[in-house]
């Protein structure tokens, strides 16, 4: 394989992670939309919102584990057999799979922004409700259930990149 068809291959490639990327980011764009709550809501359409946030929660293992997977599944094909493989090893050649490598790594970066971003989203969206759940208590008034599950999401372990039950397995072997 001539170095101009390599190039071409790799490139087409790039194209394909960055609209893997796009659809990605899509995906998380309509999660937090669906976390917009009006200033002005009622109190059914913030148990329907505090549902939608539950819903958005369970999601943050699943994005961080395809993010992971999008870039993984990448550099699974570099390794040395695959370069020669595809040609002699000059500096052109050298030079498309550095762009190639350097590509992965800015791609993992705007991943983990993403879903960091998610999770920054979901962490105000719980904290706005704990506060607004407090002062409901402090008041007198009895919490729908989903309200005291939405609160019991406000460990932040989305935000030290760790699942939830690696983080209930951190906090039990330290007590």
């Amino acid at each position: 394989m001539d170095i101009t068809e390599f190039s071409i291959r790799a490139l087409n490639d790039e194209v394909q992670m960055i609209e893997d990327f796009n659809f990605f980011e899509q995906k998380v764009i309509a999660f937090k939309h669906d976390l917009y709550l009006s200033p002005y809501a009622k109190i059914n359409e913030i148990l329907v919102w505090c549902e939608r946030l539950v819903k958005c929660e369970s999601q943050i293992d699943f994005l961080c584990q395809e993010a992971k997977q999008a870039i993984q599944t990448k550099l699974n094909k570099i390794k040395p057999t695959v370069i020669e493989s595809h040609a002699d090893i000059d500096s052109k050649t050298t030079s498309v799979w550095s762009d190639y490598v350097l590509e992965l790594l800015e791609l993992d970066r705007r991943y983990q922004g993403v879903v960091y971003q998610f999770c920054v989203s979901i962490d105000n969206c719980v904290r706005y409700l704990v506060s607004y759940s407090n002062d409901l208590a402090e008041h007198g008034f009895n919490l729908p259930h989903i309200m005291l599950k939405v609160r019991e999401l406000g460990t932040f372990h989305w935000l030290n990149k760790q699942s939830k039950a690696q983080l209930l397995d951190c906090i039990e072997k330290s007590e």
